[in-house]
């Protein structure tokens, strides 16, 4: 087992530049199962330096969509805590001063050196083959020479002096990663107004606020030795860092929009329940030690270790979370379903509280079984939730071209008219004294007795579905069917 050293702090820290990201939100779980496991602390940070694509409507978004996932942190901007502001955008006079004191300790220079010089650098190494690493020029130039350009109105950016090292870290999930300091250069800390570069801000915010475990992407393994060599120049402990394995497509490419949804909403618009995604997200990239997949977040909490992080690429499956979302389907409390069910029962102008509620469970519990998604529940259920039977135009075409048809439907019709009791015992037994009764297979009869109830050859137990059509409806149905056939 990891050793993992207490108190434990680990932080999250999305950018709202959109919405809620697939991969954004299986960070956040992970860190969220990490800090319940171990008894931690969870920090929420909105990264939003970027003024430009920032937008408070996406920060809504992160935020709500976290919560609608069940996850919750001990402290961030809707919480508050003793470490804030938890919008970088309101952190900047920290920012200043952590670069102030490096400047004094002359651990960074400035580099008046134009966008133009800079190409020239890089076409130079091009041409002899090599990687581009700055030529430290600007590091030369005399205190008093650089004072007096910035006091004749030049507006140098800031770079970190980096020593010539090797950088290590060993990595909770990777194992043992260097790199040579000379492949990294003299790193740009701050931006021409003393603004913070990104690699600079996240190292000030994590050590302000005693991040014990950054635990984040494989994406970001690049701008780990940068952040230690700046953790270095400031004297800060060192947090752990783990990276977690990215979220790939099938084509083993980085998940994007062509390869179809990649925000939480578009998931949850689609009709996925929030248990199915969370427990999916958790598979991806780690397993349970028991290697169960149906796991609620309770139970993801209790086993959810690094040790089970995988090292590969998580493969995006959507048949999987499909399956997935099916299991949890079948096994939430009909209670449960209905209250998710009652948007989408809106949706299609047919709110729940024009039903009875009981009838309305039952109904759930008769197609609940073999629907994977929750519009499924309503598109099998259609025949009893609308007051006009929408049939499907070819499956009644086949079954109304037996030549049992008009027999089957005029006999269960003459049948249903008799019947003196509507339960689930009476029609079985009506069924049986039918089916024994006329001369036809079983298809023979159920296709054009289906298709003239509920619009389809096939589905949830007839029977079943009769008695909630009611006597009424389920007559009225038939004698429509036989108009049709007899025109």
């Amino acid at each position: 087992m990891t050793a993992t050293p207490s108190p434990i702090r680990v932080r999250i820290a999305p950018s709202p530049t959109g919405n809620l990201h697939i991969g954004t939100a299986r960070t956040t779980l992970f860190n969220y199962l990490f800090a319940r496991h171990h008894g931690g602390t969870l920090i929420l940070r909105i990264e939003d330096t970027d003024q430009v694509r920032s937008q408070a409507h996406f920060t809504e978004n992160i935020l709500s969509g976290l919560k609608g996932l069940g996850l919750s942190w001990d402290e961030g901007p809707d919480v508050g805590g003793a470490f804030g502001p938890y919008f970088q955008s309101e952190r900047n006079d920290i920012y200043f001063k952590a670069l102030a004191e490096l400047e004094a300790k002359e651990q960074v220079y400035p580099c008046f050196c134009s966008e133009a010089d800079l190409q020239a650098e890089r076409q130079l190494a091009e041409q002899a083959g090599t990687t581009y690493i700055y030529s430290r020029k600007c590091s030369q130039l005399p205190q008093a020479e650089a004072q007096a350009r910035i006091e004749s109105g030049a507006t140098p950016v800031w770079r970190l002096r980096v020593p010539s090292k090797a950088v290590v870290f060993d990595d909770l999930i990777r194992g043992r990663i260097e790199i040579q300091s000379d492949l990294i250069g003299d790193i740009i800390i701050a931006k021409r107004d003393r603004s913070p570069i990104y690699n600079f801000a996240v190292v000030i915010d994590d050590v302000e606020m005693q991040i014990s475990h950054v635990l984040r992407g494989e994406d970001h393994i690049s701008n780990t030795p940068k952040q230690i060599l700046i953790y270095e120049a400031l004297g800060a402990t060192l947090p752990a860092f783990g990276h977690f394995p990215m979220i790939l497509a099938p084509d083993r490419s980085k998940l994007s929009k062509r390869h179809g949804a990649t925000s939480v909403g578009e998931y949850l618009d689609k009709g996925f329940l929030t248990e199915a995604l969370v427990n999916y997200l958790a598979l991806l990239g780690w397993s349970a030690p028991d290697n169960r997949e149906v796991l609620a977040l309770n139970e993801l909490s209790e086993f959810f270790d690094l040790d089970h992080v995988n090292k590969s690429g998580a493969i995006f499956d959507i048949e999987k979370l499909t399956w997935l979302n099916g299991q949890w389907l079948r096994q939430l409390p009909r209670e449960t379903l209905l209250e998710r069910l009652d948007p989408w029962l809106e949706k299609q102008g047919t709110p729940a509280a024009g039903f009875d509620r009981d009838w309305l469970l039952a109904v759930i519990d008769l197609v609940q079984e073999k629907c994977r998604l929750l519009p499924e529940i309503l598109e099998q259920a259609q025949f009893l939730l609308q007051a006009e039977l929408i049939p499907d135009p070819e499956q009644s075409q086949k079954a109304f071209e037996l030549a049992s048809a008009k027999e089957v439907l005029s006999a269960f019709a003459a049948a249903f008219e008799q019947l003196d009791t509507w339960t689930v015992e009476t029609l079985h037994s009506l069924f049986e004294q039918q089916k024994s009764q006329l001369p036809y297979k079983m298809k023979e009869i159920m296709w054009p007795l289906r298709a003239a109830l509920t619009g389809r050859t096939a589905g949830a137990d007839l029977q079943q579905s009769l008695f909630l059509l009611g006597q009424k409806r389920s007559h009225e149905r038939l004698q429509s069917a036989l108009s049709q056939l007899k025109g």
